[in-house]
C-alpha cells in the first residue's frame, strides 16, 4: 500500500471520528444493577466495579485503536485531577489483547497524556460484552452503592469547566437519590 493512501487511512481512522465525535449522555432515572463483571490489575489481580465505593466511579472503556479514546486521555487526567478529593474516581479498561507488556502501556500512556491515570485489564472482552458495551470511549457510570447510573459515549473535553460541573452534579444528584431511598426504606421499617 503506497504512502498516501496509508496517511488518508490514519486519517480517517484516528482524525475523522474526533471532528465528528459526539458525546451521548444516557442517565438511568433508577440506578441498574451491574454484573459481577471482572477485570484486572496489573498483578494479575481480579477486580468488580463493585469493589470502588467513591460516591461516583466513572469506568472509561477505551481502546488505543480508538482516535476519541487517545484524544480523551489528557482531557481525563486533567479532570481527575480537578475532582480530587471531592467523591468521583476514573479508572480506565482497555482490551488486555491490545498489550504484549505493562511497560509498552505505560510507555503509551506517556506519549498520549494519560499517564497517572489507573488502567486495568479486560480480558477476553468479557468486561465490554457482559456490559453490553458497543462503543469506545464508554464511561459506565458507578453510585456508591456498586449500581449502574449512567453511561457517557463518544468523546468528552473533560477538564471542560462545564463538564466538570455537570459531573460533580450528577454525582451529588446520585448521592441525593442513594439518601433518599435509604430515608423511605427507614420509613416503610417503621
Amino acid at each position: 500500500m503506497n504512502k498516501i493512501l496509508r496517511g488518508f487511512l490514519l486519517f480517517l481512522f484516528f482524525i475523522l471520528p474526533i471532528a465528528d465525535a459526539s458525546a451521548k449522555i444516557n442517565i438511568f432515572p433508577k440506578p441498574r444493577y451491574i454484573p459481577a463483571l471482572s477485570f484486572y490489575g496489573e498483578s494479575g489481580k481480579a477486580y468488580r466495579l463493585t469493589d470502588f465505593k467513591e460516591d461516583l466511579l466513572m469506568a472509561v472503556v477505551w481502546s488505543r485503536r480508538c482516535g476519541p479514546c487517545v484524544s480523551d486521555m489528557k482531557h481525563l487526567r486533567k479532570f481527575a485531577k480537578k475532582v480530587q478529593g471531592q467523591g468521583i474516581k476514573v479508572i480506565l479498561i482497555s482490551p488486555e489483547s491490545e498489550w504484549k507488556t505493562p511497560d509498552e502501556r505505560r510507555m503509551f500512556m506517556e506519549r498520549i497524556g494519560g499517564l497517572g491515570l489507573v488502567n486495568y485489564l479486560d480480558r477476553k472482552a468479557n468486561f465490554r460484552d457482559g456490559m453490553g458495551l458497543r462503543v469506545t470511549p464508554t464511561v459506565v457510570l458507578v453510585n456508591r452503592n456498586g449500581e449502574e447510573v449512567g453511561q457517557i459515549t463518544g468523546a468528552v473535553d473533560w477538564d471542560d469547566d462545564d463538564v466538570v460541573e455537570y459531573m460533580i452534579n450528577l454525582k451529588n444528584e446520585s448521592l441525593k437519590q442513594l439518601d433518599d431511598q435509604e430515608a423511605a426504606n427507614q420509613q416503610n421499617q417503621k
